[in-house]
């Protein structure tokens, strides 16, 4: 293929495993460790080859995918003969009893060639008869008619999806069907990204690649993966979800791939995530989604991708978003052009996260859903609060934001804080906090004016300053102490996001807090509805508020 990669430039493994998997299309099964297989509906990768002791014959010994399916960790009667990095998940099982191998193009060849519409086939059959008529010789074959329609068909293939056809090499690909945009390989027998250059190298046309449910081992250098780029010189959207892949993985990956716009990487064991280094700048489009990413911080280090413009994070347990503690509505300078942001599913339980959705230059569209914050309020009134909080917002969950929605759901929030931001006015540090939690407060006061006492949210009346500031010992389940001064009138979210700040370091997870009643004996009053203020539970001077981090 002209200017592709020669593939015997790809080392093999160093354990030599390669070496008894050369065979050509037509070979039998070959399996060695490290081999990917399939029993039944169940996938798992081969660990071990030989005898075990006291059985006869030949034996594979598997990790399975679903741990639940093994039963050892591959110790049988006292010998280990491999071991398992899930509990449990392995199993001895007999050669005959896994699926046979098939090439991919072999796959595509029995799945599209046998497909064909049976009156086509039947038209075709009666034509090739009236000409042995016409010509009086009906003993006369129709050599190589058959070989030029199914060549034909094939190379109008632009689209091919072999899911789940047990393919685990890449076979002749190029004399069949050579004309492929869009490649759907997921849920096969993929054991290594061997396969997959020769495979794409033989495909100069191939734009989408879904790789999906494989488990690809990585046994080249990043220098290779360099230079076997260009076999890959056409792809733009990719899939690797659940690949068992952590973002180093994916790093050192992303050097096949330079023209990369869309990378689905989603349900994969992704935790930690630090900054590509000359990789993934073509990247428009990155989902994420199902990885226990859970730090904000973490998600942080992929705002450099400066084409990134959509970004899906759903069920991720992120538990918080904090870009820094800069109080008005200053924006940073990470994700510049992202426009849409996926937050769907995860453990956010504190409003201040999405005021800090508002330090985004270019957010347009926001799906956020089931998240713990949203638990205590109706969904039009969530919506209102993510609406007011967001100033560039044009869409939310699907829905467009329209001018009057926006005007009215600003309005009710400045209602909602207005007596808030009025009583803070005169301490420095309360007012602080309000700025930090209320980014858009200050631009919303210079849009609309200061609302009328009359039409504020009322709070109950205080005369004193000994009635105002109530001395709180705040207590963590590790010990740590702290005594601060609050507000009775302040809201109950505020202090959620002040004992994340000053507990977070030795707890993960989102906070709760809990009054401890001293009249019953100690008993925890759960103080769960963040919109109330702390006067609504009727907490003292003197109280003690346990902080539980989940």
């Amino acid at each position: 293929m002209v200017g592709a990669m020669p593939v015997n430039l790809i080392p093999k493994f160093c354990n030599g495993a390669m070496d008894s998997h050369n065979g050509g299309e037509d070979s039998d099964n070959q399996v060695f460790i490290g081999s990917r297989v399939k029993c039944n509906d169940d996938f798992g990768t081969v660990k071990y080859i030989g005898e075990v002791q006291g059985y006869k014959g030949v034996w594979y010994g598997v990790e399975w995918d679903k741990a639940e399916r093994g039963k050892h960790d591959g110790s049988v009667d006292d010998v280990q003969y491999f071991k398992t990095t899930k509990p449990n998940a392995g199993s001895f099982i007999r050669p005959n009893k896994i699926a046979p191998y098939k090439t991919c193009a072999e796959a595509i060849r029995r799945y599209y060639g046998d497909r064909e519409d049976e009156t086509v086939a039947a038209h075709r059959r009666t034509v090739i008869n009236e000409w042995k008529r016409e010509m009086g010789a009906p003993f006369i074959e129709m050599v190589g008619f058959e070989k030029i329609h199914q060549k034909q068909k094939f190379d109008r293939l632009l689209e091919v999806c072999v899911h789940d056809q047990n393919v685990a090499k890449a076979g002749n690909v190029a004399a069949l069907c050579p004309n492929v945009r869009s490649l759907d390989v997921s849920q096969n027998l993929f054991s290594n990204w061997r396969e997959i250059i020769q495979l794409s190298a033989q495909l100069p046309d191939l734009r989408e690649l879904d790789l999906s449910k494989n488990r690809m081992a990585i046994d080249m250098p990043e220098e290779t993966l360099t230079q076997l780029s260009i076999n890959f010189s056409a792809l733009e959207k990719l899939n690797i979800s659940v690949c068992d892949y952590e973002w180093q993985d994916i790093l050192a990956l992303s050097h096949l791939w330079p023209k990369l716009n869309e990378l689905i990487a989603a349900y994969n064991r992704i935790k930690k995530i630090s900054p590509p280094e000359n990789t993934l700048n073509t990247l428009t489009v990155l989902r994420l989604d199902g990885n226990p990413i859970e730090n904000w911080s973490e998600v942080i280090n992929l705002g450099y991708l400066k084409n990134l413009k959509v970004l899906s994070l759903n069920d991720c347990h992120i538990g918080a978003i904090r870009f820094n503690d800069d109080p008005g509505y200053g924006k940073v300078n990470v994700f510049e052009n992202l426009e849409v942001l996926f937050l769907n599913r995860n453990s956010i339980n504190d409003w201040r996260s999405i005021s800090e959705l508002d330090k985004l230059k270019s957010l347009k569209k926001l799906y956020f859903l089931k998240n713990p914050v949203q638990k205590n309020e109706d969904y039009d009134t969530c919506s209102q609060m993510i609406i007011a909080k967001i100033g560039n917002l044009k869409e939310l969950n699907g829905s467009i934001i329209t001018p009057e929605l926006r005007r009215g759901a600003e309005y009710d929030y400045m209602k909602r804080y207005g007596a808030e931001w009025k009583s803070v006015q005169n301490n420095p540090q309360l007012k602080t906090e309000f700025d930090i939690e209320h980014c858009r407060f200050q631009e919303l006061i210079a849009k609309y004016g200061i609302p009328e006492d009359s039409l504020l949210v009322k709070t109950p009346k205080t005369t004193t300053l000994t009635s105002q500031l109530l001395e709180i010992t705040l207590r963590d389940e590790n010990g740590k102490i702290l005594k601060k001064k609050f507000p009775s009138t302040m809201a109950v979210q505020k202090l959620v996001t002040l004992a994340q700040r000053l507990f977070s370091k030795s707890n993960t997870g989102s906070p709760t807090l809990y009054l401890l009643d001293d009249k019953m004996q100690g008993a925890e009053i759960v103080i769960d509805n963040v919109m109330k203020d702390l006067a609504y539970y009727s907490v003292k001077n003197g109280d003690t508020i346990l902080i539980r981090f989940r």
